[in-house]
């Protein structure tokens, strides 16, 4: 299966994935200072693609990934790159609510699957392209203990992902964890996670 496909079959302009409800985890613009008509993400390319969505009877986006029903898979997928650097973001989200368990084997499991669609399509004409590409992960919760997103962090961390981090309602704003750039409060927590 073609990952091109995905293009085809989920490319949208939203800027978020959805869950349950109301859930969501967005990103917002670098620049709340923009005139009207300029793109507020100039200098960015941010593809938000769906990959669980209980919309989607037909399962046509993990169809067009070759996931099966039955396969462990996270809710999203973000590709983010800037204007002139080479290195390219996929970052994968996990939408979930109190039960978070499972967040960090379903965003493995995606990993897995889109690396070999990647390097199957890719051959020997884009290796260092594939070299270039800096994984990251995340969860969306509420509810949760401490001790659970601890957790889930540390096996994240174990995964070899880049750069990982947790969501709440309160903070679903995903823009820093993409661009490299979190709060002193978000590296602080990440600072102590990695300690665990």
């Amino acid at each position: 299966m073609s990952l091109s496909r995905l293009l085809l079959v989920a490319a949208s302009s939203k800027k978020y994935i959805a869950g349950k409800g109301n859930d969501k985890v967005i990103i917002k613009p670098l620049s709340r200072t923009f005139m009207s008509g300029n793109d507020p993400y100039t200098g960015e390319v941010i593809l938000f693609f769906q990959l669980d969505d209980p919309r989607d009877q037909e399962k046509l986006v993990s169809r067009s990934l070759g996931m099966q029903a039955n396969d462990k898979r996270c809710d999203g997928l973000i590709f983010y790159a800037q204007d002139e650097e080479e290195e390219k973001v996929i970052c994968l989200l996990e939408m979930k609510s109190t039960n978070i368990g499972e967040a960090a084997q379903q965003i493995k499991s995606t990993k897995n699957h889109i690396q070999g669609l990647l390097r199957e399509e890719c051959d020997t004409h884009c290796h260092r392209q594939l070299q270039r590409i800096k994984w990251k992960a995340s969860f969306y919760h509420h509810g949760a203990s401490q001790d659970e997103v601890a957790s889930v962090l540390k096996q994240l961390k174990k995964e070899g992902f880049a750069d990982y981090n947790d969501f709440t309602p309160a903070n679903n704003d995903i823009g820093p964890l993409l661009r490299g750039k979190m709060s002193a409060k978000e590296m602080a927590n990440k600072y102590k996670h990695r300690k665990l």
